[in-house]
């Protein structure tokens, strides 16, 4: 997904919205869109009806608070998260760096440091169009365990946090800090490149007409995870060595 400066987006700039997602996806309420946009209590419910709407967010499962419903971002609400508002990079130099990301997918599977490794990787949207200059490379990534025993898994999750707090991390909450194992991982694996745009693995599920291409893994059994995706394939690339 990508933002032009300028595009409004529930009465609002995208980017801010953007911005704003990225800092309470999981906290979207009437308290944080006044602090956020400086607006009226009435214009920040009014803001909540138009993202409901758009179906950008949802209510949260759990309500922690009876005087205040919270909401958090749904899957195009975290796609807008994601967006980008760069210029369309060629397609050339987005194949460029679909080859990288392969090779740091070798090697991270070959890292008996990191607490998960990648199980599949697949590519969508406007790379596989054919065209000159593409939006960025959407990506999603299979990640699994690298360890089944509990001690093992634990050792590993607690290699994470420590690498994290050594580099001057701070987890905002117990989700963040639970989940950074994944992170890091991904981290690795985008490499901070601005053309990389990760998509959740699970939310491939969900996409009707999906056309992708698996360029790592087992391509019989992502088939069959996407069973409403079309699957083709990407000239040039070859993921055969990789596991």
């Amino acid at each position: 997904m990508r933002l032009d400066r300028g595009d409004r987006i529930a009465g609002v700039d995208g980017l801010r919205l953007r911005n704003y997602f990225r800092r309470y996806s999981e906290n979207v309420n009437y308290r944080t869109l006044r602090e956020e946009f400086s607006m009226s209590k009435r214009r920040a419910q009014d803001m909540l009806d138009a993202l409901l709407k758009l179906e950008m967010i949802s209510p949260c499962e759990f309500q922690h608070d009876n005087k205040m419903v919270c909401y958090e971002t749904t899957i195009l609400g975290n796609a807008l998260g994601m967006a980008k508002a760069g210029r369309p990079v060629k397609r050339a130099s987005a194949g460029t760096v679909l080859c990288e990301l392969l090779d740091r997918v070798k090697a991270v599977n070959v890292r008996q440091d990191l607490a998960y490794r990648v199980e599949s990787v697949v590519i969508f949207g406007s790379y596989l169009s054919g065209a000159k200059r593409v939006n960025d490379l959407d990506v999603a990534v299979e990640l699994k365990p690298r360890s089944t025993d509990d001690t093992s898994w634990e050792r590993l999750c607690n290699a994470s946090h420590e690498r994290a707090q050594a580099a001057g991390r701070r987890f905002r909450n117990l989700v963040e800090q639970v989940g950074w194992p994944q992170l890091e991982v991904l981290g690795i694996l985008k490499n901070r490149s601005r053309t990389i745009s990760f998509c959740e693995w699970k939310s491939l599920f969900r996409m009707d007409d999906l056309r992708y291409c698996a360029v790592f893994g087992d391509k019989e059994r992502i088939a069959g995870l996407l069973k409403g995706g079309q699957a083709t394939e990407l000239p040039g690339v070859d993921s055969s060595g990789l596991r």
